[in-house]
């Protein structure tokens, strides 16, 4: 099915969000609009959040340039285990706490805590991304993994999408071949929001099985969240069942929703209001050029509740050069190329998945 180009719609949401357009171009006046927020939300982060009041003590907070981050410290997974002291708001305030156990660890959780601000701008970013999708009248299928939790993707979905005519309903988030018929026959969705191996699952099915097939003909859409989508996947659903298949990059850090693919599939636009994103050298901890893998760095804009500055996210990404196919001028991110994990006190570039590792390139200052 040939699909029109247009420029992503990220790109008129974000706009707005500009403020009047004193005569900059778009670009000009998002950057802009960027380091205003991110300068605000390192001095609220000073002033009310016990963490940050004692790393960014004393610090030059004036940031203009890429450059001006170099001096701020980072955060790490290992300190959220010290989330209160991280809260820029009282605890009885907190919508929603998010605790995550590292895998094969005893050491205590990381947890992250929003408000119901911070939950309420994942939804208008969910709406966006999600329109490219699925429309009023039609029903989206989520499958993911957790989302059912209260105030989870699910209830943010439900929020962002009903006042468009979206019915949101929940899946069966084990995804055996019996579940997947039973909710395809139970609910029809024209949509569907999965994890990679939810959708690889599917993929089975739809090309073994012509009746199967013939059952999830009445998906038009996916959105594939929270892990590495292989292409392969990605093409044989849509060969399958004539279907779009989108990615979304984003993390409980990132208040669940990052970036989303437009049609052209080249890159991740982002929420640039919401998230200020470097790519460093894991080594060196400095920029590296556009179209090389670094460390993805974060730094969240506008978070009430928990913000966090310059966390390292362990993904490798890259900033991807030239303007996307769709028209955008503003910048992607690329597909996820792995993560970075730490051996013989060197970061090494693996990429991960929920079963463990299941490729490896080379240590990353080949990069």
């Amino acid at each position: 099915m040939k699909r029109l180009l247009t420029p992503s719609c990220m790109d008129a949401w974000l706009e707005a969000q500009c403020g009047p357009a004193d005569g900059l171009p778009f670009p000009e006046r998002l950057e802009k609009a960027r380091f205003v927020a991110l300068r605000e939300t390192l001095r609220r982060a000073r002033d009310l959040s016990r963490w940050y009041g004692r790393t960014l003590k004393g610090l030059d907070l004036d940031v203009h340039t890429m450059d001006d981050m170099l001096r701020l410290p980072f955060t790490t997974p290992q300190d959220l285990r010290e989330y209160r002291e991280f809260l820029c708001i009282p605890q009885g305030d907190v919508q929603r706490i998010v605790t995550l156990q590292t895998s094969g660890s005893t050491d205590a959780p990381k947890r992250l805590a929003f408000s119901e601000k911070d939950l309420a701008r994942t939804a208008s970013f969910f709406a966006v991304g999600m329109a490219q999708l699925v429309h009023g009248g039609q029903t989206l299928m989520v499958l993911l993994p957790g989302a059912q939790c209260p105030d989870g993707v699910t209830d943010l979905l439900r929020k962002a999408l009903s006042p468009a005519g979206v019915s949101v309903v929940p899946g069966t988030p084990e995804a055996t071949p019996e579940s997947l018929r039973s909710d395809l026959l139970q609910h029809r969705p024209h949509c569907l929001v999965a994890a990679p191996h939810q959708l690889a699952a599917l993929y089975e099915e739809v090309k073994k099985d012509e009746f199967f097939c013939d059952v999830a003909s009445c998906i038009e859409g996916i959105q594939s969240s929270g892990d590495i989508l292989d292409a392969f996947v990605r093409d044989g659903l849509e060969e399958k069942l004539g279907c779009l298949v989108l990615d979304h990059y984003g993390m409980t850090e990132t208040c669940f929703g990052g970036g989303v693919q437009c049609m052209a599939k080249n890159g991740y636009h982002l929420r640039e209001l919401d998230l200020f994103l470097e790519i460093l050298d894991p080594v060196s901890g400095l920029p590296v050029p556009d179209g090389e893998t670094g460390e993805i760095v974060l730094t969240t804009l506008n978070r009430e509740a928990m913000p966090l500055i310059r966390y390292r996210t362990g993904d490798a990404g890259a900033w991807l050069p030239g303007p996307c196919p769709c028209g955008s001028p503003l910048r992607r991110l690329s597909p996820l190329r792995g993560r970075y994990v730490y051996e013989n006190g060197a970061p090494a570039l693996r990429l991960v998945r929920k079963g463990g590792f299941y490729a490896r390139t080379a240590p990353s200052s080949v990069f």
